[in-house]
């Protein structure tokens, strides 16, 4: 049994191990070896052996064979998630702005409480008790910039979903991260 097919039906939780193989089409042989069954290239209905007699017009035949799959494959796989992006444009952002300002405010706000726990843990270390300072003004303002970062992350997202740009799109952010 291979590595990978060791960690799919050994090592990972079974639901996920699942899920990796529904994905990715991967049946599992009665020898545990792994074994892919969805289309593994959008070429292999080409043959490329089916124009050898025709020397005049064979090369351009099977060239029109090969962007014929080329189409295929981006209209089966990639044309509708293109549709989707496209569906999510609004006039100010995208769709996804009011899902992810709620993920910045619970965010923001668990942290808050978060600050304010290890606060009161800390003086009770020491023996004392007490209420935890007021940080409001702290997270307010965590909350402004949070808020005002998540707009600005969704402006980003509009343009780059216009503008075809989402291709390198970890590129970017992790250029943004410092990372």
């Amino acid at each position: 049994m291979g590595i990978f097919a060791d960690f799919l039906n050994n090592k990972l939780d079974p639901n996920a191990g699942q899920q990796v193989r529904d994905f990715y089409q991967i049946q599992t042989g009665p020898d545990g070896q792994l074994t892919y069954t969805g289309n593994e290239s959008p070429y292999n209905q080409i043959n490329p052996y089916a124009y050898m007699g025709d020397e005049k017009e064979g090369g351009s035949r099977l060239f029109a064979d090969i962007i014929r799959a080329q189409t295929d494959d981006y209209l089966t796989r990639f044309a509708p998630i293109e549709d989707y992006l496209a569906g999510s444009i609004t006039p100010t952002g995208t769709t996804f702005l009011e899902g992810d300002m709620a993920r910045t405010r619970q965010a923001v706000t668990d942290s808050a409480a978060n600050v304010g726990g290890q606060y009161s843990r800390n003086m009770q270390r020491y023996g004392l008790s007490g209420g935890v300072p007021d940080f409001s003004n702290q997270t307010v303002s965590a909350m402004v910039g949070g808020l005002n970062d998540t707009r600005d992350r969704d402006a980003d997202r509009r343009l780059a979903i216009l503008g075809g740009g989402l291709g390198s799109i970890s590129q970017k952010s992790r250029a943004q991260q410092g990372g």
